[in-house]
């Protein structure tokens, strides 16, 4: 048995499948692929396996604090969730290692996404016999918190950062005002619906 075989890279989510389409749909866009909130790598494992599958190397981040800091699941609540430093630890080794097997280029930033927005406002360094500065975002899973003015703040920074053909993908989309959030800041930013299923919804600029 390979060592890809025995990691284990457990989702928390359903209808991963959409994921796996808007990564597809987004294979010839330039830019990276993003995931605000990695947890386990469950998300992470979909987008890697699409990119690998269809021999597409792009650069894929991702974007978690951990710490079992306070997290908005929805529009009305602030709780601790089990997003632990000791997850990160057990999950991160896994995850890089995955990725590496798929020949994926793994960059993590242990931090909220508005640090993140704040630092990395004019891209991301890229160090591969060159240094590189990538600003563009083909593919956006957006996992993190789960409250409305959360999520616009972070499709506000993302709008102008995809090109035409990139897609975003929203988790959870039941958990707080996803439809204004549609009309407010998605379609606004040049957006249409992709698909929607169960949970998630992914679209694509156009």
């Amino acid at each position: 048995m390979s060592f890809l075989n025995i990691i284990n890279l457990p989702g928390d989510s359903q209808n991963y499948e959409v994921i796996a389409k808007a990564v597809e749909h987004s294979l010839k866009v330039d830019g990276m692929t993003c995931e605000i909130g990695l947890r386990r790598g469950g998300g992470t494992k979909v987008i890697v396996d699409t990119l690998a599958a269809n021999n597409v190397k792009k650069v894929h981040i991702a974007i978690d604090p951990y710490g079992n800091i306070e997290y908005r699941p929805d529009d009305t609540h602030q709780m601790r969730l089990d997003y632990t430093n000791d997850m990160r630890d057990e999950a991160l080794p896994q995850i890089i290692q995955y990725c590496r097997m798929k020949g994926i280029n793994f960059q993590f930033f242990n931090m909220e996404d508005t640090e993140f927005f704040e630092r990395f406002a004019d891209g991301v360094p890229v160090y591969s016999y060159f240094k590189t500065k990538l600003t563009k975002y083909a593919m956006v899973h957006f996992d993190g918190p789960h409250d409305y003015p959360s999520i616009s703040k972070e499709v506000q920074w993302f709008a102008s950062r995809t090109p035409q053909g990139g897609t975003w993908v929203f988790d959870d989309i039941h958990d707080y005002d996803h439809k204004r959030l549609e009309e407010t800041d998605i379609f606004s930013s040049g957006f249409t619906k992709l698909i929607e299923e169960g949970r998630k919804a992914a679209y694509v600029k156009v």
